[in-house]
């Protein structure tokens, strides 16, 4: 039995539809904005012409909230403010009314990003390009590895495979069935974010799914502050991304800027905290890493892989690893930009142990489906 971490980024996502791209959803994303909104965003970008990632474009609007977040803050719990207020005759309600707007906006983008994302995970697609890797990840998950997937993506393609591979109750995704969500349908339930009861009830379960900036599926309930998810078809036949200030709800996404701050959030710091563990943890750590479509623009991951870089590299006791990094990169100066991306994200200097290097053999620029070589078995 073997330990194993495995991650995965937009690339995994991409290999199955390039509809998943960060260009074809920005674009797409810029073309249903109404005129007003599409004039918010665009006002507040640094660079004007740079329409290429979404979330870039969403943490401009995020900086400018946060900086009215904090002027509110000053009038709200400060002596000073308040004095600041009469003396100039302001209206805070008014002002707090203007903050509001801009948050809301915030939850309407990213409800719209989902949307956008939503139903381009299909069957035949996933059989047809991406049977290697399918084969591959089956392969271990049946070997009775204790496999933990991390993906950084909002779609549910792992949990389609996992749930067209393995029975239902095959892998743990830390929510479990509550009552009917009254407010759409007494026909629709509603899963609760609880890892502890989850645990309890799945001990012997060894495959585990974390999304680690959440995913299309779950929403924060404005009204009692919990976590929940609800199944895919619910999304579609409801209507929910459209309704989601009806519903008081919020997706729970990660998505904009300072996401090294957002991780510290439910359910995003239980899932990280797991992948700490297993890069970091002696009694927890995964004896094989596997990183698969990830561009390496994550801070706070990239700190956890070179914690566990750092393990098996360091002079006494190191624990092995074996790493493996899947990229698409094509031409020769993509992939040597790759691996600089790599050794630089990863604070691998020149002369560091463990440091990549021009055709390193634990980087594969061939694709999600060339990970079928690899056997954890053995290098």
């Amino acid at each position: 039995m073997t330990n194993i971490v495995v991650l995965t980024g937009n690339g995994l996502s991409v290999a199955l539809n390039s509809e998943f791209s960060l260009p074809n959803i920005t674009k797409k994303f810029f073309d249903r904005l109404n005129p007003e909104h599409k004039a918010f965003i665009e006002h507040h970008m640094l660079d004007k012409n740079n329409k290429s990632d979404f979330e870039e474009c969403i943490a401009y609007i995020e900086k400018f909230y946060d900086a009215l977040h904090i002027h509110q803050s000053f009038f709200r719990n400060t002596l000073h403010g308040d004095r600041f207020i009469d003396a100039n005759g302001l209206e805070l309600s008014e002002l707090m009314k203007h903050e509001n707007s801009i948050r809301e906006s915030i939850h309407l983008y990213m409800a719209l990003i989902l949307e956008i994302i939503n139903g381009n995970v299909k069957i035949h697609q996933i059989n047809m390009k991406l049977q290697g890797f399918v084969s591959w990840l089956t392969s271990i998950i049946k070997d009775e590895n204790d496999v933990d997937l991390f993906t950084l993506n909002y779609d549910l393609l792992l949990e389609t495979i996992l749930l067209n591979t393995l029975d239902k109750g095959g892998f743990i995704e830390y929510y479990h069935q509550a009552g009917p969500w009254f407010a759409v349908s007494k026909e629709v339930s509603r899963y609760y974010f609880n890892p502890e009861k989850v645990k309890k009830n799945k001990k012997n379960c060894k495959t585990k799914l974390y999304h680690l900036h959440g995913s299309l599926s779950s929403f924060k309930d404005m009204k009692n502050n919990k976590i929940f998810k609800i199944k895919n078809e619910v999304i579609r036949k409801h209507n929910i991304y459209n309704r989601i200030a009806d519903l008081d709800i919020v997706p729970s996404i990660i998505t904009g800027g300072r996401k090294s701050d957002k991780i510290q959030e439910t359910p995003y710091n239980f899932y990280y905290a797991e992948l700490v563990k297993k890069m970091s943890d002696l009694d927890q750590l995964c004896e094989e890493l596997f990183v698969i479509g990830y561009s390496f623009r994550d801070e706070h991951i990239n700190i956890a892989i070179a914690e566990r870089i750092k393990i098996a590299t360091q002079s006494i006791d190191p624990r092995p690893l074996k790493l493996v990094i899947v990229d698409y990169a094509t031409t020769p100066e993509d992939k040597v930009l790759f691996i600089r991306q790599i050794n630089s994200a990863l604070g691998l200097d020149i002369g560091a142990k463990g440091r990549f290097i021009e055709n390193d053999s634990r980087v594969l620029f061939d694709g999600a489906n060339s990970i079928n070589c690899y056997s954890h078995r053995g290098e």
